[in-house]
């Protein structure tokens, strides 16, 4: 990609934002602080489709830390990310994730395909970089935490529907620090996604570390070393493709299915 860019090194969150230490009168108006610390509504416009590589890890082994490369594609409320193993340089599996705006699907070379859960994906909307906008909305009414005194990150804290979520931005760049995502239903349905590393792209803040839990278990974690903004993606990649499975011994077939959903 020509526009590839790449993330050689984490820059100080201090460095990517000046630092501003007057707290907000309310949430809106913190949630406004978020929205300018990444550029204000024209630029965080470019974070609605990018492409990133890096490494995803491994934890299925207790003993040595491994980890695979990952890549990921995001287009609006589309999504999808691939994980490789290539031991030696030579590519010997693959699994891709994929939620289509409906459906959310796996897919694992010599297993096939199956329909999982949405529940991660279907939280896209309060999670980087979708949650900038939605803390935007004009009939959004949160509240902000208490919280120790020194503590590094200001909680904002709102209700939509079943779900209750809880942003954290970082006092010193508002940039957003986690999102907690808990449901009403189900008490130990507690979702994290937290966003550390930031760099600038295209001058933009963009997170290069994301780790995720869910239910208190740890759930992933990964780091991007190549970031493109509002990358060409079109929505046929948004399944399984025959480039997925390019340089496997077996390569799948493409998945035969209707155009996804935006």
């Amino acid at each position: 990609m020509n526009s590839m860019l790449a993330s050689a090194a984490a820059v100080a969150l201090a460095l990517v934002i000046p630092a501003c230490s007057r707290m907000p009168a309310s949430p809106e108006s913190a949630a406004k602080k978020m929205l300018h610390a990444y550029g204000g509504s024209e630029k965080t416009a470019r974070l609605e489709s990018f492409a990133g590589k890096g490494f995803i890890g491994d934890w299925s082994s207790t003993n040595e830390a491994r980890s695979f490369p990952f890549d990921i594609y995001r287009k609006g409320m589309l999504y999808k990310h691939k994980i490789m193993s290539a031991p030696r340089g030579k590519l010997t599996d693959v699994s891709v994730v994929y939620y289509d705006g409906t459906t959310s699907r796996a897919w694992v070379s010599g297993k096939g395909m199956t329909t999982i859960p949405a529940m991660e994906l279907g939280l896209l909307k309060y999670r980087f970089p979708d949650v900038i906008q939605w803390a935007q909305g004009a009939d959004r009414r949160g509240e902000m935490l208490s919280g120790a005194k020194g503590e590094a990150v200001v909680r904002l804290r709102f209700r939509d529907g079943d779900d209750e979520v809880t942003l954290a931005l970082d006092r010193k760049s508002w940039l957003l620090s986690s999102v907690e995502v808990a449901s009403s239903k189900d008490s130990s349905a507690v979702f994290t996604e937290s966003y550390d590393h930031y760099t600038e792209i295209d001058g933009i803040p963009f997170p290069q570390e994301f780790k995720t839990t869910y239910k208190g278990d740890r759930h992933y974690e990964y780091m991007l070393v190549l970031i493109e903004l509002r990358a060409d993606l079109p929505d046929s990649l948004f399944r399984v493709t025959a480039a997925d499975s390019m340089g496997l011994a077996e390569p799948t077939k493409v998945e035969k299915q209707a155009p996804p959903k935006r």
